[in-house]
């Protein structure tokens, strides 16, 4: 969720290493190398958090398109919502009565056998 999505951009964000236009990434503590590897590359900051704010957009929509191809046909068919009358019934009365998991009434051991 919002965390991960955080997290992506922070890697990119937070990677203070040579400078403000240079990136480590997964370098460690040298930067990534031009093209000659004589130095630095310029720019690469700025073609890092490119790339991880596209990572973050397309997690979006892969997860958003898979779910939409779940969730739409389970709405169409009218599988997503509970009938009316189990609506205003309430849930816990209509499908989980009688309230064993909140019956204290009884108490009883491990084997059902009612304790005196």
């Amino acid at each position: 969720g919002a965390c991960g999505a955080w997290g992506v951009l922070a890697a990119a964000l937070f990677d203070w290493g040579t400078g403000v236009d240079f990136f480590n990434g997964w370098n460690g503590w040298s930067c990534v190398a031009n093209d000659e590897g004589t130095g630095c590359r310029k720019g690469a900051f700025g073609e890092a958090l490119a790339a991880n704010i596209l990572e973050v957009i397309m997690v979006l929509v892969w997860t958003g398109g898979m779910s939409a191809l779940i969730f739409v046909p389970l709405r169409v068919a009218g599988l997503l919502r509970a009938d009316e009358e189990t609506q205003v019934q309430g849930m816990d009365n209509a499908k989980h009565s009688p309230n064993k998991a909140y019956s204290f009434e009884q108490a009883t051991n491990v084997t059902g056998v009612p304790l005196k």
